[in-house]
């Protein structure tokens, strides 16, 4: 017996039989084909680019609006804001830094031409900026985690704490911290109470009696305060010790911090 035979006895599978496999066709795309897949990368390279497009700009329309509402044109529409910062340019060195919650930086830094301790809010109280929680305006957070300066944690608490002082040597402690020898507020500040003392870490209830049968209208927090703080004191235009009212023209009131 032939040795393909026996190995065809055995395994069934004979040597003779066996064809060479021919190598798989290779597969050339038609020219239309081609065409067809180029057109198709064209068409996605165009959609992705309009939409990088469209982002762009989406995000410089934020931009500007956002740059529009640091823009100094809303101080100068309050007459008696600007008097009470020209004060400060006309009244008080060059060098002179001035203590006072960071939505009145712009005016004190701009008009007053004069330092200040805080810029701007810190993310600890983000949420009582009007720009920020603006209902009908749900971007603006994104624009403010985007762009806006946010203070420290530790420095306006630091001007809070100075403002919820219940002696005027604490405050001026933290005055000198900073080197701040004036301190303002407005007539109507008492309106601005619950962010400062979030600020400090306090709870607006031990400051401020909150009545039970809260008549319907604006909450008046002045008859209702539970504590003389250097804020309160300021903010009512009344004398405190170690302080010296230097300006007042019923709106803004300007403390020297002896």
């Amino acid at each position: 017996m032939q040795f393909a035979e026996i190995i065809r006895h055995w395994t069934g599978w004979c040597p003779r039989k066996m064809e060479m496999k021919r190598p798989s066709r290779t597969y050339f795309p038609s020219q239309e084909v081609s065409m067809k897949t180029q057109d198709g990368i064209r068409s996605r390279t165009k959609g992705i680019a309009a939409l990088v497009i469209v982002v762009a700009a989406a995000f410089v329309g934020m931009y500007m609006e956002f740059s529009s509402m640091q823009s100094m044109d809303w101080l100068l529409k309050d007459p008696k804001a600007v008097e009470g910062y020209q004060w400060l340019a006309n009244n008080t060195g060059k060098n002179t830094v001035v203590l006072a919650w960071w939505d009145y930086a712009d005016g004190i830094e701009m008009i007053g031409e004069r330092g200040v301790v805080i810029k701007e809010a810190s993310k600890e109280i983000k949420n009582t900026i009007a720009g920020y929680v603006d209902a009908t305006k749900p971007w603006h957070k994104i624009e403010y985690a985007l762009w806006y300066p946010y203070e420290s944690d530790e420095k306006v608490k630091d001007v809070a704490d100075f403002f919820v002082s219940e002696n005027a040597t604490s405050a001026r402690q933290i005055a000198a911290k900073y080197g701040a020898t004036y301190s303002l507020v407005m007539s109507d500040d008492l309106g601005k109470y619950y962010p400062v003392l979030m600020a400090a870490g306090e709870h607006f209830s031990d400051y401020v009696r909150i009545p039970k049968d809260r008549p319907s209208g604006r909450f008046d927090i002045k008859s209702n305060l539970k504590k003389d703080t250097i804020y309160t004191k300021m903010v009512n235009g009344e004398s405190i010790d170690g302080f010296s009212k230097e300006f007042d023209n019923g709106q803004m009131r300007i403390y020297r911090i002896a």
